[in-house]
């Protein structure tokens, strides 16, 4: 079967996401706080003069999860460069059942020292793999119970009365999202002082936690 460029930028991009996972002591991430952090990069990335890395993302109701990211995800595990772990059934709020484990890069392949440093060699790459570090330092912060509720909180994310779309259009959003005007409010708070990028990330990720309880 042919693989598609699509399908290797997937799999990359799960590649640094866990490695960031990794260095936040996130990891073995569970996959609902995996998609949370996935949708909260996607969402987050103008914070760093990024593009997101997905078009648009459906509204579940639960917190946020991506098929095709998923589906790559499974053969990651297969390929033996990620590590499952935690495999369960868990029953949802509606009685449903559904697939939860746990993920970790498998450092014991032999290519995945390899893959890494092809990675880190393209600059567009290593670009985004800062970011990520700094979102997964920020969302450490958070209680863990709280990574995946805070981001089915997230501005755009979560439905207002007046939106009935049943999916969040990332890419007509970057630059103009309810989630970008949150963060560059930050400055009204802190007047006269210039923030970091990382040090908005950290607010909005508290931000989050907070609404997450109300």
């Amino acid at each position: 079967m042919t693989e598609t460029l699509e399908q290797i930028k997937h799999r990359v991009r799960l590649l640094q996401l866990l490695t960031s996972a990794e260095q936040a002591a996130l990891a073995p991430i569970s996959l609902d706080k995996l998609h949370a952090f996935a949708y909260l990069a996607d969402i987050l990335s103008p914070v760093w003069n990024l593009r997101p890395f997905e078009d648009r993302i459906g509204r579940t109701g639960r917190p946020p999860y991506y098929p095709d990211l998923q589906l790559q995800l499974d053969l990651l595990v297969g390929m033996g460069l990620v590590e499952p772990s935690e495999l369960s059934y868990q029953r949802d709020d509606s009685g449903e059942a559904r697939f939860s484990a746990s993920y970790a890069l498998r450092f014991s392949s032999k290519h995945l020292e390899a893959l890494a440093l092809e990675i880190s060699r393209d600059p567009d790459s290593a670009a985004e793999q800062l970011f990520l570090n700094a979102l997964a330092d920020a969302l450490a912060s958070l209680p863990d119970e709280d990574i995946a509720r805070a981001a089915s909180r997230d501005l755009v994310y979560e439905r207002s009365s007046s939106d009935a779309e049943d999916y969040v259009d990332l890419e007509s959003l970057a630059g103009q999202s309810r989630t970008e005007k949150a963060v560059a409010s930050f400055d009204q708070v802190f007047p006269g002082s210039k923030l970091t990028p990382a040090r908005r990330l950290f607010m909005y990720a508290n931000y989050l936690g907070r609404r997450a309880h109300g």
